[in-house]
């Protein structure tokens, strides 16, 4: 999925979630429930370290 793609699922600015993406931004809880819902993931999936 792309940046703008998640951007509009979520409802957030796609710049946003490039910053988010290169650390600039920590995202709220709220933010990354609505970055998770429209990944169709559980929230905790985001903090899932893969290898």
């Amino acid at each position: 999925m792309s940046q703008e793609q998640l951007a509009l699922a979520a409802d957030l600015d796609r710049s946003y979630i490039s910053e988010i993406e290169l650390a600039k931004f920590s995202a709220s809880i709220d933010v990354l429930e609505r970055m998770a819902h429209a990944l169709d993931i559980a929230p905790k999936e985001l903090f899932n370290e893969r290898g």
